[in-house]
C-alpha cells in the first residue's frame, strides 16, 4: 500500500523535483557558515568530484539520479562558500579612535543632515594601504568630493562591533564579506589630495544620481523629497530616522529597499510602453514581434535601472529572476514559475553564497515562491471570477486579489523578519492595499519621466506629481504607526525554528499533491520551537560593563560606567521587549534568584547557580560563571539556570574559528 502511494505521488510531482536543488545548495551553505573551524579548501572540491561521480554513475536510475544532482548541487555550495571566503582579503585590525585615514572615494552617499563616504584602498595613519574599505560619515556642511578622489581626514574609527549575546548578529561577518574595515565619523573636512579622474562609468552613474537627487529635493521637501530620491537613485540614508520608523510601523519598509517591486514595476512600464509605441505603426505591429521587442526592451530599461540604483544584492536578483522571465517570453513559454525562481536562486548563491544570511535574500524569495505556489492553487477560482463581466465585481476582485497578494508575500517572509529582526509589524496588508497599487501607477511613472526630462531641465513638472503620491503614503504611515501595537516584539528565534518554518514553506510550495500540506506541520513545529524558547537567567556583555539578570517577568539592569549602546539596543528584544529595569545592588554582592550578582571577588556563593560580575572572580564549585575574566576570552556569555547545573553558552564557541573573527 505505501509503495502504491509513493509511486502515485512520484508521478503526481513528476517535474518538480529539480526544485530541491536549490534547497539542497542552500543547506549545504548553512552547513558551512555554523561549522566551527574553516574547513581546507580540498575538501569542497573531494565533495563536488564525489557527487560529480555519484551521478554520472547512477544516471540511468532515476533515484540515484536524483541523489547525484541534490548532492551535487550541496557540493557546489559548500565549494563555492569556501572559495568566496577564501577569495576575501584578510581582516583588518583597526584600534577604536582617531585616527588619520586617507583614500580614494568609491562612493557617495547621502544623508538627512549631510553625506557619507565609502573610501577604497584606504591607508590608516602611515601604514600600508588595505585591501578593505573605510566608510565615514563626514561632517554637517561637509560636500563631498566626486567619487574617484583622494582625499584625507582625521576621523573617529570603530572595528565592527562583536555579537552582543551567543548567536546575536555577527557584525564581523558583515563587514567581512562587505570588504569594510571600519567605519566611523569623520572629524575635520575632507581634504582634497587629487581630484577625480573623468573617464569612469561609475563616477557618471553616481553624477548622475547626485544630479537626480539635486532635482528632486530642489522641487519636493526633505519628507517627500527623501523617498522619492531613495526609489530612483538607491540612496535609502537620506530618509530621516523617524519617516523611516513610520514605514518600518506600517509593514511598507520594502518599498524604501529598491529590490524585486521596483524592479518589476520599471520593467512593466517600459514593456507597456514599448508594446504601445510599437502598436501606433499597423506595419510593425503585422510584421515585427511586439511582444518579444517589448519585453528586451523592458529588460533593458531593468538593468539601467538596476545601475543607476547601485546593483545591490536584492536588486541583482530581482535582474536575474526578470532575465529568466524574458527568455521565457523570447522562448514562447511561461514567464514566472517555480522553475525560474529556483535558477535564479541558484545562480545568486553560487555568486554571493553568503547572501543566504541576509534578510532580503529569505524574505524575498519566501514572498516570490508563496505567491507563485498561492496564486496557482486559486487559479481555478479566480478564473470563475475573472470570467464575471459586471464591473463592480471585477473591481472588486482586484481589490481582493491585492489583499491575497499583501498576505502571501507577507505572511511568508513574516517569519524570516521575525528572525532577522526581533519584531512583526502586523498592519500590512492595509498599509500595502493602498501603497503598492499607488508606487505602481503613479509615483513611479512620474518618477522615470522626471528622469527622462532632466536633459531639457523640465524634472519639476514630474517630480511634484511623484511627491503627491508619496505624501498620501507618508500621511498613511504616520497615522498605522500611532495604531496599538503597530510593532509587535519577539525574542531572538533559534536556528532551529526558522530552518523548520523554511523547511515547511518550501514543502508546501514546491509539491502540487495533497502530501505539501505537511509543510504547515513543520511550519507549526517551528513556530511551536520559538515560542517555547526561553531567555537567558543572566547575560554579561563582551566587555563586562552590562549585566542583565532575568527574575520571573522582570529583567534586571546592572549598567558599568562606558557601557555599549550598540549591545544594549541589540539586547532589547531577548526578553520581548520588556523593560530593562536598572537594579539597585547597592551591596558588594545581590541574589537575584538562581543569580549572585557580585562587584567584589567572592569565594561563597550561597546556593546560586550563576555568578556574574563585573571584575574577575576565582568561582565558586559547581556554579557557572560570568565574569570579566571569561568575557575577556570568549565574548558575550548567557546562562541559563536548571534543575541540575547551569548551561552556559558562548559568543566565541557559537562564532567558531573562522576568518571573519578577530582573535
Amino acid at each position: 500500500m505505501a509503495t502504491q502511494w509513493f509511486a502515485r505521488w512520484i508521478e503526481a510531482e513528476r517535474g518538480r523535483f529539480v526544485l530541491l536543488l536549490p534547497i539542497a545548495m542552500g543547506a549545504a551553505i548553512l552547513v558551512y557558515f555554523v561549522l566551527p573551524a574553516e574547513p581546507p579548501l580540498w575538501l569542497g572540491l573531494a565533495l563536488t568530484l564525489g557527487a560529480g561521480l555519484l551521478l554520472i554513475l547512477g544516471w540511468r536510475r532515476p533515484v540515484w539520479r536524483l541523489a547525484g544532482a541534490l548532492a551535487l548541487a550541496a557540493a557546489l555550495g559548500f565549494a563555492r562558500a569556501e572559495w568566496r571566503t577564501a577569495a576575501m582579503p584578510p581582516i583588518v585590525a583597526v584600534t577604536n579612535g582617531v585616527q588619520g585615514v586617507s583614500g580614494f572615494v568609491a562612493r557617495v552617499e547621502p544623508l538627512p543632515d549631510g553625506a557619507r563616504v565609502l573610501l577604497r584602498a584606504p591607508r590608516l595613519g602611515h601604514g600600508r594601504t588595505l585591501r578593505r574599505m573605510v566608510r565615514l560619515k563626514l561632517k554637517p556642511g561637509d560636500t563631498p568630493p566626486r567619487p574617484g578622489a583622494l582625499v584625507k581626514v582625521y576621523a573617529l574609527l570603530f572595528a565592527p562591533d562583536p555579537p552582543a549575546y551567543p548567536g546575536g548578529w555577527d557584525q564581523g561577518r558583515d563587514y567581512y564579506f562587505a570588504r569594510l574595515a571600519a567605519t566611523g565619523m569623520a572629524l575635520t573636512p575632507l581634504r582634497v589630495l587629487r581630484p577625480a579622474p573623468d573617464n569612469r562609468l561609475d563616477d557618471a552613474l553616481q553624477r548622475l544620481r547626485g544630479h537626480i537627487a539635486g532635482a528632486i529635493l530642489a522641487a519636493l521637501p526633505i519628507s517627500t523629497g527623501s523617498i522619492a530620491v531613495t526609489l530612483l537613485t538607491g540612496d535609502e540614508q537620506i530618509i530621516p530616522p523617524q519617516e523611516r520608523q513610520n514605514f518600518v510601523l506600517a509593514g511598507l519598509a520594502h518599498i524604501l529597499a529598491v529590490a524585486g517591486l521596483h524592479v518589476g514595476i520599471v520593467m512593466g512600464l517600459v514593456f507597456l510602453a514599448a508594446r504601445w509605441l510599437l502598436s501606433r505603426s499597423a506595419w510593425m505591429a503585422l510584421h515585427w514581434p511586439g511582444k518579444p521587442i517589448a519585453a528586451v526592451f523592458a529588460l533593458a530599461g531593468g538593468g539601467a535601472y538596476a545601475l543607476l540604483t547601485g546593483a545591490h544584492l536584492p536588486i541583482l536578483r530581482s535582474l536575474a529572476m526578470a532575465s529568466l522571465v524574458t527568455l521565457g517570453v523570447l522562448a514562447g513559454r511561461k514567464a514566472i514559475s517555480l522553475r525560474g525562481l529556483a535558477i535564479a536562486a541558484l545562480v545568486l548563491m553560487l555568486l554571493m553564497p553568503e547572501a543566504i544570511l541576509s534578510a532580503s535574500f529569505q524574505m524575498s524569495f519566501s514572498a516570490v515562491a508563496a505567491l507563485i505556489a498561492g496564486y496557482a492553487a486559486v487559479r481555478p477560482f479566480w478564473r470563475r471570477f475573472h470570467a464575471s463581466r459586471g464591473v463592480m465585481r471585477r473591481a472588486a476582485m482586484h481589490g481582493v486579489e491585492l489583499a491575497f497578494t499583501s498576505l502571501l508575500a507577507g505572511g511568508a517572509s513574516m517569519p524570516f523578519s521575525a528572525y532577522q529582526f526581533q519584531q512583526i509589524e502586523p498592519y500590512w496588508i492595509p498599509a500595502n492595499l493602498v501603497a503598492v497599487p499607488l508606487t505602481a501607477l503613479w509615483i513611479m511613472p512620474w518618477g522615470l519621466t522626471g528622469i527622462a526630462l532632466l536633459p531639457l531641465h523640465l524634472a519639476g513638472l514630474a517630480f511634484r506629481p511623484m511627491g503627491w503620491g508619496i505624501d498620501v503614503i507618508v500621511w498613511m504611515t504616520r497615522h498605522i504607526a500611532a495604531w496599538p501595537h503597530a510593532l509587535v516584539p519577539v525574542p531572538p528565534m533559534p536556528a532551529a525554528a526558522i530552518l523548520l518554518i523554511a523547511a515547511g514553506l518550501a514543502w508546501l510550495c514546491i509539491w502540487r499533491s495533497p502530501a505539501r500540506l505537511a509543510g504547515l506541520g513543520l511550519m507549526a513545529a517551528g513556530v511551536g520551537a520559538a515560542l517555547l524558547a526561553r531567555p537567558p537567567d543572566a547575560l554579561i556583555s563582551a566587555d563586562a560593563r552590562l549585566i542583565a539578570i532575568r527574575s520571573g517577568a522582570e529583567i534586571f539592569l546592572i549598567r558599568q560606567k562606558g557601557a555599549s549602546k550598540y549591545t544594549l539596543e541589540q539586547w532589547g528584544p531577548l526578553w520581548g521587549g520588556r523593560p530593562l529595569i536598572q537594579a539597585a545592588c547597592t551591596a558588594a554582592t545581590c541574589r537575584i534568584g538562581p543569580v549572585l550578582f557580585a562587584s567584589v571577588p567572592v569565594t561563597v556563593c550561597a546556593g546560586a547557580q550563576v555568578l556574574v560580575s563585573p571584575v574577575a572572580q576565582p568561582g565558586c564549585p559547581g556554579v557557572a560563571l560570568l565574569d570579566a575574566a571569561a568575557v575577556a576570552r570568549g565574548g558575550a556569555i548567557a546562562a541559563w539556570a536548571g534543575p541540575g547545573r547551569a548551561v552556559i553558552h558562548v559568543s566565541r564557541e557559537a562564532q567558531g574559528n573562522r576568518p571573519w573573527v578577530s582573535n
